[in-house]
Parts: structure tokens; C-alpha cells; sequence
């Protein structure tokens, strides 16, 4: 039981810390910034190929209902 009110003590404390830190929030900006990137770069590949994907599956069960 100690344990526990120690750990949720000691993980609201580190989170309090984390939240008040410049370098934290500077950090934390950096990465999403980062991540929304490569998110907006990959969104349409994935987006294509899904479409590409979804034709073919259709041919292919137009072709299958042919025979």
C-alpha cells in the first residue's frame, strides 16, 4: 500500500516537473511538429494505395462473378 502512494506521489511529482520545463514544452513541440510531418508526408501514399487496392479488389470479384 506504501508502495503505491509512493509511486503515485513520485509520478505526479516527475509530471508536475515535466509540465513546468521550458526544455520539456520546447521539446515536446519539436517532436509534434516532427511527427505531423512525416504524418502529412505518409497520409498519401497510404491514401493511394488503399484506392489502388480497393479497384483492384473490385476487378477481381467482377472477374470471379464472370465465371
Amino acid at each position: 500500500m506504501f508502495q503505491k502512494i509512493a509511486n503515485f506521489w513520485f509520478s505526479s511529482f516527475v509530471t508536475e516537473r515535466l509540465l513546468a520545463s521550458p526544455l520539456f514544452n520546447k521539446m515536446a513541440q519539436k517532436t509534434h511538429h516532427h511527427v505531423s510531418t512525416i504524418t502529412d508526408k505518409g497520409a498519401k501514399p497510404v491514401s493511394d494505395f488503399m484506392k489502388a487496392f480497393k479497384e483492384n479488389l473490385e476487378k477481381e470479384a467482377r472477374n470471379s462473378a464472370r465465371k
